[in-house]
């Protein structure tokens, strides 16, 4: 991420895609949110012959993120539209440091 950039400071986000043979899943996380002001993580294991790969499952339960598997290379399209559910969830379940701001819902026309 470019600190040095200026930016509206809106939901950031990380999105780690793997077949699941990354082994520095948590190296990821630590680099890119230091500062802890990531507020939504998705992890998606691209997984066609149903191995069980338990580091990006061990990934997100450590960081707190949603967890998706993607069973076919067919599925990817699908299975990577779900995180606009969770960006599009309402802002009443986010914290009391989130609701003081005025938040938006994800335009899906920008996509």
């Amino acid at each position: 991420l470019q600190h040095s950039v200026s930016r509206a400071n809106c939901n950031k986000i990380i999105m780690l895609f793997t077949d699941g043979g990354e082994e520095r899943a948590q190296e990821i996380f630590h680099k890119y949110n230091e500062d802890k002001k990531v507020r939504f993580s998705l992890v998606w294991s691209l997984n066609p012959q149903r191995r069980r790969t338990l580091q990006p499952l061990w990934a997100a339960c450590a960081t707190r993120c949603y967890y998706y598997e993607i069973p076919s290379i067919g599925a990817i399209r699908i299975n990577t539209q779900e995180y606009l559910d969770v960006l599009g969830r309402p802002m009443v379940l986010a914290g009391e440091k989130a609701k003081q701001v005025q938040w938006t819902n994800v335009y899906l026309d920008a996509l």
